[in-house]
């Protein structure tokens, strides 16, 4: 492995696509999936005739890493059907890490190259999502007597882009394009508990800037009721001197 140039795998994706409810307004465009798995072996990959497996571990993978790479989403490796990108954390491709891997989500963008994804994935026509990355710490391990090779990255240089496509390297990833959830019972729960903490947390910094509010005018009400006896007091002393 070459830590110079960039390395592709392709994972296989599960693909699903959860139908919308009666009362739904409109379809959703919301895909998501996982892109990267953690500690589990890849299929057989061939590097030019050099065949091995690999293991990615969750270290060389942090929210702290991919929030600092600017990660484009392609489609077939494509660098001109780009269909959502997470620049050092912003934009329309959202990431995030659990125990499991790298999770991504985006809205299929209303155009010709977002309607297509979305198509194939519904259909199923897509099954794999790829990662573009700079390899730069790895260990390399020879199991039966040098026939299987086995590299466990610990670090990466880069990842530079995820791509939905096919022909997996990797088993355990999933690909969804996703109605709207709150149509479903657990989703509508979800949400109305979200919309609660949410309208909790603003009436709380409500009452928080009123009180504070409330206290400033009472500081400056004293403070001009002080300034206003000092005045007096400058008065009558004035007139005291005077007669």
């Amino acid at each position: 492995m070459d830590a110079n140039k960039t390395e592709i795998r392709t994972l296989e994706c599960k693909l699903s696509v959860r139908e919308a409810a009666p009362d739904a307004q409109g379809e959703s465009r919301t895909i998501t999936g996982t892109a990267i798995v953690f500690n589990v072996e890849s299929e057989i990959l061939d590097d030019w005739g050099y065949r091995f497996r690999e293991v990615i571990k969750p270290e060389a993978c942090t929210m702290e890493f991919l929030n600092s790479q600017d990660i484009k989403m392609n489609m077939l490796h494509d660098r001109d059907l780009t269909i959502a990108r997470c620049n050092q954390g912003q934009g329309s491709l959202r990431l995030s890490v659990d125990e499991k891997g790298v999770n991504f989500e985006f809205e299929a963008p209303k155009c010709d190259i977002g309607d297509r994804c979305l198509e194939m994935v519904r259909r199923g026509d897509y099954s794999g999502c790829s990662f573009e990355f700079w390899p730069e710490d790895y260990d390399v391990e020879e199991r039966d007597g040098g026939k299987d090779v086995k590299i466990t990255h610990r670090k990466f240089r880069a990842i530079t882009a995820l791509t939905i496509g096919m022909d997996p390297a990797y088993k355990q990833t999933t690909v969804n394009a996703r109605e709207l959830w709150e149509n479903t019972p657990g989703g509508k729960a979800a949400k109305e508990a979200a919309e609660k903490a949410q309208h909790e947390a603003e009436e709380a910094k409500r009452k928080e800037e009123e009180a504070k509010r409330e206290q400033e005018a009472q500081e400056k009400a004293e403070a001009m009721k002080r300034e206003s006896a000092r005045r007096l007091r400058i008065m009558s002393d004035i007139n005291d001197q005077t007669f």
